[in-house]
């Protein structure tokens, strides 16, 4: 049995033969869930053989072989969790409950599959896996149970390092917000690189365990977050101690940090697996989702007529009907999609209305005539809301595809850098105008864009660039407003460059992120696509 306690996470998890690990452990992990798989393999084998009623020589001593291996594997992983608890003082009360508790089932294992010299294992006379039956599943559970708590306990040191490195970080950036010095800040942005190295490497392979896909994604977007930021932290800093009375530059700065804190908050909240003052976390509905769940219902009328209310599938339509108005609402939807999707949501409200009468009158009687016309309700209910989804998605698309190609030669970021260096507060004011109206249609195409995206981790990829969006506008024009007022400032050209290469590299993100889309859309990409 491969054991690596030290890279592991939380569980609860069963096996097909009906042996299941702590109800009130949860595997979140993939390396706790590769440490117990052949354990549970091997127990299963055993498990099955105590029913087998042919007992050659042979299938004792594999019984035995595998009782015996199961025992040696617990003791070298009980070796190592003791190790650890003898190490972590915190945990080592729990650790050592865990690790008595192991190797007694595997010694308890190995005595009832000591079966390979008996001539009649199945006597009384000696307790066996084949006398007692429920001996070998209590001492199955209770090892499984056992190792699955020190494989927890293990991983609670993992978190700890990563909240540990974290601490670290925002103590060491509370040191750079302060400093006065160039020679001070460099001293002590050089332990900050240290640190955020360690950081990135802790989370990373966090982020490469994590079992869930969405919180595999948003660990991703704030690990994108703190990566771009470290290269803003060091210019803005710079620019800040440079031309210390300019509020600009002061406003620059203080953004960077901000937006880092809020980075380094999420990925500890993932990692913990917690949310501040106890909130859950409400993603909002995307059309995309809302669509697949009302389609389920509707078509589960086919085995059920009888599984949920009327009242239940209009308010779900209802609620998708509410979010097409975020296309229909948008000042940036062309007038072709509108008219679709309004004609489309009206025809979506009596196809329910037919449905809902149909199924009503089969619920009274029914007829095979009345089967047939619900049939025919489910397939036009469906058809029109693919339909839908169909027009949301070319709406949200077509709109992404255009902007993109629109804004591709960055003539607002370049014109800003210019006259910043002119010195010319006015046309500096005329093109973060410019720069404000284009935020604001990349912001909206990623909310449309998080409707149609297909996967959770595609939509978390959405909502993570409209926060870059909304951030990167405003610092950009912070950062050429320094520029504009100390136009021969070799740092603060330095810093609008730093900011413009990360609103530049983002719209470079969203032309793969489209490809994605499209991928999903088209059937490309699983359901857990990850951009």
């Amino acid at each position: 049995m491969a054991t690596s306690p030290c890279s592991s996470s939380g569980v609860s998890s069963s096996s097909s033969s009906g042996l299941g690990a702590d109800a009130g452990l949860e595997i979140r992990t993939r390396s706790v869930e590769q440490t117990l798989v052949p354990l549970v393999s091997q127990i299963t084998t055993l498990i099955n053989h105590k029913d087998k009623p042919k007992r050659s020589d042979k299938t004792l001593q594999a019984i035995q072989r595998v009782g015996q291996a199961v025992n040696l594997a617990v003791g070298r992983f009980v070796t190592v969790g003791e190790a650890i608890a003898n190490e972590n003082h915190e945990l080592k009360e729990e650790m050592n409950v865990a690790c008595i508790e192991a190797r007694r089932a595997g010694e308890t294992i190995a005595q009832l599959t000591d079966v390979a010299g008996l001539d009649h294992p199945e006597s009384d006379s000696h307790i066996t896996i084949f006398t007692d039956k429920t001996g070998v599943v209590k001492a199955a559970r209770l090892l499984l149970s056992s190792v699955t708590k020190v494989l927890v306990l293990a991983d609670r040191i993992v978190i700890k390092q990563i909240i540990t490195s974290r601490n670290k970080v925002l103590a060491t950036m509370e040191q750079l917000e302060k400093v006065s010095s160039f020679q001070e800040f460099v001293q002590i942005f050089s332990q900050f690189g240290n640190e955020m190295v360690e950081f990135a490497h802790l989370t990373g392979d966090r982020q490469n365990d994590l079992k869930d896909e969405k919180k595999k994604a948003r660990m991703a977007a704030s690990r994108a977050v703190l990566e771009k930021c470290t290269m803003m932290l060091l210019t803005a800093s710079k620019t800040c101690l440079r031309h210390p009375d300019c509020e600009s530059a002061r406003i620059n700065k203080d953004g960077v940090f901000h937006r880092m804190r809020l980075a380094l908050e999420q990925v500890i909240e993932i990692v913990t697996d917690s949310r501040p003052n106890g909130e859950n976390e409400m993603a909002p509905i995307s059309i995309y989702s809302g669509i697949k769940e009302f389609k389920n219902k509707v078509e589960g009328l086919r085995e059920n007529l009888y599984f949920l209310s009327k009242e239940n599938l209009s308010t779900m339509l209802e609620v998708v009907l509410e979010h097409t108005e975020d296309f229909t609402d948008s000042a940036y939807t062309s007038h072709e999609h509108r008219e679709h999707i309004l004609e489309l949501s009206k025809q979506a409200k009596m196809e329910l209305e037919q449905l809902v009468s149909v199924w009503m009158q089969a619920q009274n009687q029914k007829t095979k005539d009345l089967m047939e016309d619900l049939e025919v309700a489910i397939l036009k209910m469906c058809q029109c809301m693919n339909e839908l989804k169909r027009e949301v998605h070319s709406a949200a698309t077509s709109l992404a595809a255009d902007l993109l190609k629109y804004h591709t030669d960055h003539m607002v970021l370049k014109a800003l850098k210019i006259t910043g260096v002119e010195g010319n507060l006015e046309a500096v004011a005329e093109y973060t105008c410019k720069l404000s109206e284009q935020k604001e249609q990349l912001v909206e195409m990623c909310r449309l864009l998080r409707h149609v995206s297909g996967t959770e981790p595609l939509e978390i990829t959405c909502i993570h660039a409209e926060d870059t969006f909304q951030v990167t506008g405003p610092q950009i024009i912070s950062a050429a407003e320094t520029l504009a007022l100390h136009p021969s400032s070799k740092i603060a050209k330095e810093n609008l460059e730093v900011f413009c290469e990360a609103w530049e590299s983002q719209l470079s993100d969203m032309s793969m992120l489209l490809r994605e889309i499209n991928d999903v859309f088209e059937g490309r990409r699983g359901k857990n696509a990850m951009y």
